[in-house]
């Protein structure tokens, strides 16, 4: 097939400013992007032979984020007010990919205490309507008919990762806005993207993200915000300095069972947004090195800040949900009302492990060995009893 040039920077902002202008939003997309975005481009143009085939799918994220930008710096000025709002100690689920982060964090949604982020919310953020409005919002019927979509094209993720556009999701579109996240890289497979991506400071993502929730809450004000990302393990220091009393619960796993599920995850993707099949012996030394690299970021910023955190095993909370759910709500001084536990109990029975099939993966096909694995996170393993018996 043959090859074409991934569109500039220009091309893309020119592409996405009609796509605003098409929905009704201003396209308006701020500013201080722009070293990131372009980071982005020059990535994709060295690392992935674009053509006829692909070009929509690797175009698709950046004009995504692009757009969500756009809504984010509307609501932020019909909604000027939401911008002086605290953001009180929210509680916060983050640890190594597959490592159970979506299923504790769905589980604890079911509180009507906590505020969370639904999916299509993320890609057009605006002040949360009323649920009882939603089925008739185009914004919503448009993430739901897309997210159907990209399961449809991606069907391994039904099974391993399954997200309904009208359930919470990760923080992880959020903290992208400002094209400083591994989230590009993760999807697309960017070499020269993760090498200039190490070396930025997320804070200011982190601030802008803060900025989001507060206008996707500005009618919620005082409701305690619940979230979710595995990513934040990486910046915790960021997180932080953003939200110095969020309460944090991280998840641990043997890192030889939840890399290459990880790895698993992430390659039926990579080869949608590539339209090839990728080698997967190339994606796993990546995402060993990614994950490693960030426990061993996140144990420095644990030891400064140990009273902000609570440990999950996926071990405990596989055997006892409940149980792991009433240990954080006692650590973090959180109220468990008899209503909240009925419907986490409903959640948990309407939702056992390998609910839409087994997820079938081993380190060796994506180039790993579990020796390898173990060795490379020993101390983490040995800190956190994680070897398995």
């Amino acid at each position: 097939m043959t090859q074409t040039v991934f569109p500039s920077v220009d091309q893309l902002l020119a592409q996405a400013a009609a796509a605003c202008r098409a929905s009704g939003v201003a396209a308006d997309f701020g500013s201080g992007f722009e070293p990131g975005l372009t980071a982005l481009v020059e990535a994709i143009r060295a690392d992935v032979p674009i053509h006829a085939g692909n070009l929509q799918q690797m175009s698709s994220q950046i004009l995504s984020l692009l757009i969500s930008r756009a809504y984010s710096e509307a609501g932020w000025k019909q909604r000027p007010d939401c911008l002086k709002t605290a953001i009180h100690a929210p509680l916060v689920v983050t640890g190594i990919p597959r490592t159970g982060t979506t299923a504790l964090h769905k589980l604890l949604s079911m509180d009507p205490q906590f505020q969370g982020l639904e999916q299509w919310l993320i890609g057009t953020p605006l002040p949360r309507p009323p649920r009882a409005t939603w089925d008739d919002n185009p914004l919503f019927r448009t993430a739901v008919a897309n997210q159907e979509a990209f399961l449809q094209a991606v069907p391994a993720l039904r099974v391993a990762h399954e997200v309904n556009a009208d359930e919470v999701d990760e923080c992880l579109n959020l903290l992208a806005q400002s094209f400083v996240s591994h989230y590009p890289s993760t999807g697309l497979g960017l070499p020269h993207y993760d090498r200039w991506w190490r070396g930025q400071d997320e804070t200011p993502s982190y601030r802008r993200y803060a900025d989001n929730l507060r206008l996707i809450g500005a009618d919620a004000p005082q409701q305690r915000w619940l979230l979710k990302n595995p990513g934040h393990i990486t910046h915790l220091d960021a997180l932080l300095a953003v939200f110095p009393d969020a309460c944090i619960i991280q998840t641990h796993r043997d890192p030889a069972k939840c890399i290459p599920s990880v790895c698993a995850l992430i390659w039926p993707a990579r080869n949608f947004f590539q339209a090839r099949q990728t080698d997967p012996t190339l994606l796993g030394p990546r995402e060993l090195e990614l994950w490693a690299w960030s426990a061993e970021r996140a144990e420095k910023v644990r030891q400064a800040h140990p009273e902000r955190f609570f440990d999950v095993r996926f071990a405990d909370f596989r055997r006892d949900p409940m149980a792991v759910v009433e240990a954080i709500y006692r650590h973090f001084g959180l109220p468990l009302s008899e209503n909240a536990a009925q419907r986490m109990r409903q959640w948990i029975a309407g939702n056992p492990q390998h609910k839409h099939g087994r997820h079938e993966y081993n380190a060796e096909q994506f180039g790993l060995s579990e020796a390898g694995i173990h060795a490379r996170f020993a101390d983490y393993i040995a800190r956190h009893d994680l070897f398995e018996r």
